[in-house]
């Protein structure tokens, strides 16, 4: 039963002072652009990077985003590389390992992009920067993995498991 003649703040008070009005409180840390950072560990810029494109996309199929393949060796670079790169193998785009040494991923307030230098392969006519993004299945692989790390943040933020 609620006693009207307590003053109607004092109910306020009491409930902050609960374990629910404690949490309400600490919601107030939470903050969209530290999430979306946070989000990004080094861990999951390292992924997008090593295992989706360069493993899964170039080394895995040498496809670019949409899924189509950016080319194939010919015989000439067969001979060049000694047989490490075979005539009608398609392009993965690791012949010095210089290019995928050169990519990193930025995270902007508002959007990542994927930084690398293209080098000598700007002036290709088969060159697209699609190259560096990701394929729709793994960009639902990234997705996933920033919801789980918002998740992370906010769990850590109001100190809840």
């Amino acid at each position: 039963m609620i006693d009207f003649k307590r003053p109607f703040f004092r109910l306020m008070i009491d409930f902050l002072d609960t374990k629910l009005g404690e949490l309400l409180y600490k919601t107030q840390a939470l903050s969209d652009s530290v999430a979306w950072v946070e989000a990004h560990t080094p861990q999951l810029r390292s992924k997008i990077v090593k295992e989706w494109i360069q493993e899964d996309q170039l080394k895995g199929g040498g496809i670019d985003s949409e899924g189509q393949v950016i080319g194939f060796y010919s015989e000439a670079t067969e001979f060049i590389s000694r047989g490490r790169k075979s005539a009608g193998d398609p392009y993965d785009l690791d012949d010095t390992g210089s290019f995928y040494r050169s990519m990193f991923v930025r995270v902007l307030i508002d959007r990542i992009e994927i930084e690398f230098n293209s080098g000598k392969m700007d002036d290709q006519l088969w060159w697209d920067d699609n190259i560096v993004n990701l394929t729709d299945e793994n960009l639902q692989k990234y997705i996933d993995e920033i919801k789980e790390n918002y998740g992370k943040y906010v769990r850590k933020i109001l100190g809840v498991d």
